[in-house]
This record gives structure tokens, sequence and C-alpha cells, in this order.
């Protein structure tokens, strides 16, 4: 029942927030297989990295993490932070985005927001399988 749900919910999480296949401008009919996932919400992390993990097998050693931060926050701390949250060891994640200012539309997370980026085209493809019978589970498949 676990995994199921797991399943389930890293693939809608994915669906809502996960950056698609594009196009890789530098060959022909290339694409880019990245699975990647950027938000601020420290649950919605943790769960898509147990997701990763647990359901889609990922080489941890590729798994990438990546900050965006805005110059006020301390970069150390807020490494170490998402560090723990996502099991992503510091030394994997990759430049932090320094944001140049705060909007005063809405109030910015005090840990910056973070992304989980994993590349590999078999899993890529594999989470797009879990995706599709999602989907014809559901019965909402076009």
């Amino acid at each position: 029942m676990y995994n199921s749900l797991l399943r389930h919910i890293g693939a809608a999480l994915y669906v809502c927030e996960g950056t698609k296949a594009r196009r890789d401008f530098r060959t022909k009919e290339g694409l880019i297989y990245s699975i990647e996932l950027t938000n601020s919400d420290p649950n919605i992390i943790q769960l898509f990295s147990r997701f990763l993990n647990e359901i889609i097998e990922a080489d941890w050693k590729r798994v990438r993490g990546q900050l965006f931060i805005y110059p006020d926050l301390k970069e150390g701390t807020i490494k170490n932070y998402w560090a723990e949250i996502s099991g992503i060891p510091e030394y994997q994640f990759q430049k932090s985005i320094y944001l140049k200012s705060k909007t005063s539309k809405f109030k910015p997370s005090p840990h910056g927001t973070f992304k989980i980026r994993y590349s590999c085209k078999k899993d890529f493809l594999k989470l797009n399988e879990i995706i599709n019978d999602m989907w014809k589970e559901t019965g909402v498949i076009l």
C-alpha cells in the first residue's frame, strides 16, 4: 500500500511541478531526459526524494541539488538544511542561483527554493510509464 501511494503521489507531483522533457539544441533531434522538480516546501522535496530513491531507484550518485536563494540568506546554512531534507549530500549540489530581489507579492521562504535534478534517460522513461499507468488507472487518459 505504501509503495503504491508513494508511486502515485510522486508521479502526480512530477506532473504538476516537474520539468518535462525538452529539446536539446546542441543536437539535431536530441532531448534532455532530466527529472527535475523545484519547490520551496520541504515536505514536497522530501517526498519526491523518497519517490526517486524508492520507486524510480535512481542512482543516487547522479542526483543533484540546487539552491535558489536571496543574498541575505546564508548559503552554508541553507545548503545544510536542504541536504538533510532531500538526502542529497552537499558535495552533489550544483552552483547556487542568487535571486536579485524579493517581490512584495508574497513572503519568500526563509530557506530559499530547492531543485532536485536527476539525468538518466532510462529512469526518465520509467517515470513516464508510471505517469501513463496513473492516468490509465484513473480513467482520464486521452
